[in-house]
């Protein structure tokens, strides 16, 4: 066993064996006694002299001879009677003068004293009753002490050997065992019990750790026993024979249990067993029902501190944890003159496996992920799980700072290698973001929040890197921040507007459409254009809100336009896929629809080739659905991006749009001409309609009808302007006689408008 340890004494007061008196209560008997014996005596005295006196006063004159046998008499009996006051108050007064000192005693609730009395006769057994009464009142009201100290420890703060030390000496004195032990099912181990124990001969504790078989299990009673027995109920050896004369011990269990589960047990031994009476086993039974509260308890806390301490995925420690371990860290770093490293990681394509294999597999992924982090560093590291795909690495007592970088790049080539995960081989790898203490941050959530930046610049700068922190990070961090807050009060003041350019088509020179492009009107920064916002809008899940507004928006001028009689057919807005993979995204554009009287064919969505790779099954089937529904679908900034054939044979899009940077070649640059011609020439052959984007300059529009191209859009004809202007621009579009286009079609001027940020209007006349 292991060494023993002091236990709390216990000792309840009415298990005392003293059959005299302390020197006080005897003191407070004798007086009691003394005074009903004086009164007793004065009493009988007074009856036996009575005679006497009476003689006393006929006097010597009335005296007659014949009256002394009457005075002898009266003088025997009066001697008669005193001895009688004698033997009573010897006999009868001091007996109840104890007890009624022994009473007096048990109502200030102390039961250890006694009343000593000779068996036979009524005094004797009164005296008898009265020591049973005090000694199983002292018994009870010892444990319901320690009944209620266990309750204590429980609301307050529970501590299992405390609870343990003190029911293990009431049990003993409850059942004057020799031998009391508790056994304790560890906590997600069945198989293992923890044991405490306490001996007669000695107030030390003894713990041991036990693990179970079939045999010791089978051994566990299910319900409370009275029986005794001489096979112990764990293993022999684990029991010394607890009497001085080693004889045979015989053994009690009891199991603790509570809310259908056995939480441990409770297990007597006794030299010289006897019978327990109705008071020890209910006793008994309070007892055990407190233990197994307790560990119920002890239970629940557990669960609640792994809930809040430890990932319940993998198991390692959560976000709170890790502040907490990260600034013990610290604190030892100080003291020791050392360095501690945050690698912050982050899986790359975590993403796309969890959505196309399932949560059931991502999870799995996530498991082994954990496994491979947790092998891959020191056993003294900390190893965290904050959420999702993301881990944290805490590495303590560094020389230098370069020394995080190697655990790093074993980090990213362990996480880089495939998973096998039910059947499928998964490629993920891991950016890690690193910041060190003292160089990078005094505070565990200073250290956290700037290696979670790092690691975002890994992934910038093209994933399964690693990046130390650098102060420069932290003001694009501040700026990103700031940038958040002011979309969404953009959103929330009216800040953003719609500016509209035309689509013409080069056959006729009549307008197609018009391309709705947002602008943000910052009341410090002026007019804002779209790529200076949109793509942080995609990345922090502001797209949807700003989508939908765009939406509402075009929807709502399309219906003025139509109410005006604008010759406007057809107005075309830009979707991110990451809207396209919201559930509710079609059908929220069906509604506005509808809401805003708009035929569906007179919406055209603009997509970019991301679509085909990032927006997944999901933005596929978008697509389709408002294609069979009526809207038009265009590819927008095509062959800029993930250009594939395959997906352009499947996507529903009736037209493709040229990105601005081949058509700025044209006709300057052959293989630019080259390429465009190619581009044109395969929409054609998958019958796709093909729109050139940023057309500036006659030679080009001249090169572009050479080569079959039907649509154009460029600063050359109209820069983007407000819903207004393009009204204006299209009344006098419609105007004018259809006519190709061409080089020797008039203009009103250069139209760099938009980037002096003051739109001007560009129209062709007739």
């Amino acid at each position: 066993m292991h060494a023993p340890e002091a236990a709390t004494t216990f000792e309840p007061t009415g298990m005392s064996s003293v059959e005299t008196l302390p020197s006080a209560e005897r003191r407070e008997s004798g007086t009691l006694g003394s005074a009903i014996a004086r009164r007793q005596f004065a009493g009988l005295a007074a009856v036996a002299l009575l005679p006497i006196a009476t003689l006393a006063l006929v006097g010597p004159e009335t005296w007659h001879p014949a009256w002394a046998p009457y005075a002898v008499s009266a003088a025997l009996a009066a001697v008669g009677a005193l001895a009688l006051s004698v033997h009573l108050a010897r006999r009868i007064v001091e007996p109840l003068g104890a007890l009624i000192a022994a009473t007096n005693r048990v109502a200030r609730r102390d039961f250890a004293a006694r009343v000593r009395a000779a068996p036979g006769d009524e005094l004797g057994d009164l005296a008898m009753r009265f020591n049973e009464m005090a000694g199983r009142l002292g018994l009870r009201f010892a444990t319901l002490e320690a009944l209620a100290q266990i309750d204590e420890i429980i609301l307050n703060k529970l501590d299992v050997e405390a609870v343990a030390r003190i029911a293990l000496t009431c049990v003993r004195q409850i059942a004057g065992a020799d031998f009391t032990l508790l056994g304790l099912y560890e906590a997600g181990n069945g198989d293992t019990m923890r044991t405490l124990a306490l001996r007669r001969a000695s107030d030390r504790l003894y713990r041991n750790r036990i693990t179970l078989d079939a045999t010791l299990r089978a051994r566990i009673p299910a319900s409370p026993s009275a029986r005794w027995t001489s096979d112990p109920p764990l293993p022999p050896d684990f029991f010394a024979t607890p009497s001085a004369d080693r004889e045979q011990p015989a053994f009690n269990s009891r199991p603790i249990a509570r809310g259908g589960r056995a939480w441990g047990m409770l297990v007597l031994g006794q030299s010289r067993p006897r019978r327990f009476s109705a008071e020890q086993s209910e006793l008994l039974q309070k007892v055990t029902e407190r233990l197994a509260i307790a560990f119920v308890t002890a239970e629940r806390d557990r669960r609640l501190h792994l809930l809040a301490h430890r990932d319940p995925l993998t198991g390692l420690p959560n976000r709170h944890a890790l502040l907490e371990l990260l600034d013990q860290e610290i604190s030892r770093a100080k003291r020791q003159d050392s360095r501690v490293a945050v690698l912050f990681l982050d899986l790359d394509r975590f993403k796309q496996a969890n959505d196309t294999l399932g949560h059931a597999v991502g999870d799995a992924l996530l498991t082994q992920a954990a496994r491979r982090i947790r092998d891959s560093v020191r056993g003294e590291d900390v190893v965290a799980r904050l959420g999702g795909d993301e881990f944290t690495v805490v590495l303590g007592n560094l020389a230098v700072s370069a020394g995080a970088s190697q655990v790093a790049r074993q980090l990213i080539k362990s996480l880089s290698a495939p998973f096998e995960v039910d059947g499928h081989t998964i490629y993920v790898g891991a950016s890690v973001g690193i910041a060190v203490f003292p160089d990078d941050g005094a505070d565990g959530a200073d250290l956290l929040k700037k290696a979670d930046t790092a690691m975002y610049r890994a992934k910038e700068n093209g994933r399964s890197r690693l990046v130390y922190f650098e102060e420069q990070m932290n003001r694009d961090a501040l700026h990103r921040a700031a940038l958040d807050r002011e979309l969404r009060r953009a959103l929330r003041d009216g800040e953003f507007v719609l500016y509209y350019q035309p689509v013409l088509s080069m056959r006729t020179g009549r307008l197609c459409s018009v391309e709705a492009l947002l602008r943000w009107h910052h009341p410090e920064h002026g007019v804002i254009l779209p790529a200076n916002f949109i793509p942080f809008a995609e990345e922090n899940n502001l797209i949807d809100a700003i989508g939908i507004w765009v939406l509402r928006q075009a929807c709502q001028q399309y219906r003025r336009w139509h109410e005006s009689m604008t010759p406007i057919p057809k107005i075309s807005v830009n979707v991110s896929f990451r809207q396209l993979r919201r559930s509710s995204f079609v059908r929220n554009v069906l509604a506005l629809l509808d809401a805003n009287h708009v035929p569906p064919g007179a919406l055209e969505i603009e997509v970019t080739e991301t679509v085909f790779v990032e927006g997944g099954a999901a933005a596929m089937d978008a697509l389709t659905v408002l294609a069979r529904a009526g809207v038009q679908i265009a590819i927008d900034d095509f062959g800029s991006g993930y250009s594939s054939f395959g997906y352009l044979r499947t996507l529903p899009a009736g037209v493709l749009k040229l990105d601005r940077s081949f058509i700025i070649g044209v006709p300057q640059a052959p293989e630019a001409t080259s390429i465009v011609a190619a581009m044109i020439s395969v929409a054609h052959t998958l019958r796709k309609e093909v729109v050139a984007e940023g057309v500036d300059s006659p030679a080009q529009i001249d090169c572009l009808r050479g080569l079959g191209c039907d649509k154009v859009q460029g600063y050359f004809f109209c820069p983007p302007v407000p819903a207004t202007e393009v009204a204006i621009y299209a009344r006098h579009v419609e105007r004018r006689k259809p006519a190709p286009l061409g080089s020797a079609t008039p203009q009103a001027a250069p139209a760099d408008a938009e980037r002096a940020q003051r739109p001007a209007l560009h129209i062709v006349a007739a």
